[in-house]
């Protein structure tokens, strides 16, 4: 059996922005974080969003012998030895 975290889907981007609006503490101004788990939070760039297109890989828990799931973009597909087709996702390009 694979483990897998569950994936954002565009749908439920569109449903939890419906809820972002409707909470009267946000507005125009209201800044965007990613909660990277370290002291501080990382600033969302205005231009991180991009469409791309990535292919799913698996690895392998040497200890327990679990397969994990994860995916790559299409561009670094071989380096994660990843498979199967190619699916349009949203990625967040935070890079610096």
């Amino acid at each position: 059996m694979d483990n897998r975290v569950e994936v954002m889907t565009f749908s439920k981007l569109k449903q939890m922005m419906q809820e972002l609006e409707a909470n009267e503490a946000v507005n125009d101004d209201t800044k965007i974080f990613i909660d990277t788990g370290w002291d501080s939070v990382q600033e969302v760039e205005p231009n991180a969003f991009q469409v791309e297109e990535v292919v799913e890989f698996k690895v392998k828990d040497e200890l327990t012998n679990e397969f994990y799931v994860g995916y790559s973009l299409t561009e670094k597909a071989e380096q994660t030895k990843a498979q199967g087709p190619k699916e349009t996702a949203v990625i967040i390009r935070n890079l610096y």
